[in-house]
């Protein structure tokens, strides 16, 4: 047993294990120091603080104590975590779409807003399932899809007030926003192969089950990652993927790359998204969320070439983000646009006419909201002259009649009025001849 002693505010520690021997404080449950106070006994403290009085052995064996009655004031006292007594410090759930589940007690089920998740619980989301939990300190954890995360400790114990925290990230990948700690507090964030404690800062933790490779993305603060008897520190900006043939070396992470026109309003049946080749990137990650903060995350694309697709995308206003994935697996930057997603179209042809010397155009809006028409139409030999040109038609048909004998283009496009700003979109031009 040991405990963590922080001397630096921004510092974050890690410990990856790969069947060789471990730091105490990853294999163990740690230690507490607790100063001893005028009147304290460990019979007392055993009774307010200990989670049965066969501690008071353990801990006077610990301390070297011979008479639990007689405690010296000023004096360090330590006391192994594992037999203090806690109340539940749970997280809550914020945010969640898609297929999601918490486990508890074998008893799977959907989430709620607001839902508690207490120690022992496990999320799991499945293809496009997203959740983001909130916990102490304005702490967060965000769990995109196919992930699988423990939430394995969810401690405050009573002796001192302190949080102690232990996620676990079984499959997949988590971002997590550590609260700031005081003290002896305690929030650690692992994978089956590294086990990362953390103090107030931000940084992304994955575990890839196919290639048994753990990664650790420091976007704020500073990690000390350990395999065996090796670490390396790790500040912001640098990434460590770990795998069964030891610690690597740390990189520098990916700059954010770049969209093409991102804030535009998207319209079409298939949002899409492209990013400009990024140097050293095999791939890229995109998200869609309803907010900046990325708590809401609803869709989720990994590219190789940058083309991005997403479907179902509900209308309103949305964010999007996309970091770059490099060889090694860790993902860099990115940088966030707001964009706004409108579903409308048309599509268009043309039908049977009752009458002799006319045609019939008709269309169909596609999207949601009161639309309108509009329909052009010339001669292909002078595209510059249009011989019907109509805009703010209520109805999805129109009819044309005295052609000359030739050959025309039409096009028909469909347009609302929506916060203030019309939004047309045209369909794609088609051609027909008029015989004599």
């Amino acid at each position: 047993m040991m405990s963590i002693n922080w001397t630096k505010g921004a510092l974050l520690t890690a410990t990856v294990l790969f069947g060789m021997q471990a730091p105490a404080f990853a294999e163990s449950n740690g230690t507490v120091e607790y100063r001893i106070q005028r009147g304290d006994t460990l019979v007392e403290l055993a009774r307010d603080y200990f989670v049965n009085a066969r501690a008071i052995k353990t801990v006077m064996t610990l301390n070297n104590i011979r008479n639990p009655r007689r405690l010296q004031i000023g004096k360090s006292l330590t006391v192994p975590r594992d037999v203090l007594r806690y109340k539940s410090e749970p997280l809550r759930v914020q945010a969640f779409s898609g297929p999601v589940t918490i486990s508890r007690q074998g008893q799977a089920a959907q989430p709620e807003i607001g839902d508690i998740v207490a120690q022992g619980a496990v999320i799991s989301t499945g293809r496009k399932g997203f959740i983001s939990l909130v916990g102490t300190g304005n702490s967060r954890i965000s769990i995109p899809s196919n992930s699988s995360v423990r939430l394995s400790g969810a401690k405050r114990y009573l002796i001192n007030d302190a949080i102690d925290f232990d996620v676990r990230v079984l499959r997949g990948r988590s971002e997590v926003k550590a609260p700031t700690l005081k003290g002896e507090e305690r929030y650690r964030v692992g994978t089956p192969r590294a086990v990362t404690a953390v103090r107030g800062t931000e940084f992304r933790v994955a575990f890839d089950e196919g290639l048994e490779r753990s990664l650790t993305e420091v976007t704020e603060g500073e990690v000390l990652v350990a395999s065996g008897t090796r670490e390396v520190a790790t500040p912001a900006g640098l990434g460590v993927a770990t795998s069964a043939n030891g610690l690597g070396t740390p990189e520098t992470l990916l700059n954010a790359p770049e969209l093409v026109d991102p804030t535009s309003i998207r319209t079409d049946a298939i949002v899409q998204f492209q990013a400009k080749p990024l140097e050293a990137a095999k791939a890229y990650r995109t998200q869609i969320a309803r907010d900046a903060g990325f708590l809401e995350i609803i869709a989720e694309d990994v590219s190789e070439d940058g083309d991005i697709t997403f479907d179902d995308l509900d209308d309103g206003r949305l964010f999007v983000r996309s970091r770059g994935i490099a060889e090694s697996g860790l993902e860099g930057f990115s940088n966030s646009y707001n964009f706004r997603r409108k579903r409308l179209g048309v599509t268009g042809g043309v039908e049977p006419s009752p009458f002799a010397d006319a045609f019939k155009f008709v269309w169909l809006p596609e999207g949601e909201g009161n639309s309108f028409g509009a329909f052009q139409l010339w001669d292909t030999k002078a595209p510059d002259v249009l011989l019907v040109d109509e805009v703010g038609l209520e109805t999805n048909g129109f009819y044309v009649s005295n052609l000359e004998p030739g050959s025309y283009k039409w096009r028909v496009a469909t347009f609302q009025i929506d916060e203030g700003e019309t939004i047309k979109v045209w369909a794609p031009a088609q051609e027909f001849t008029v015989s004599d």
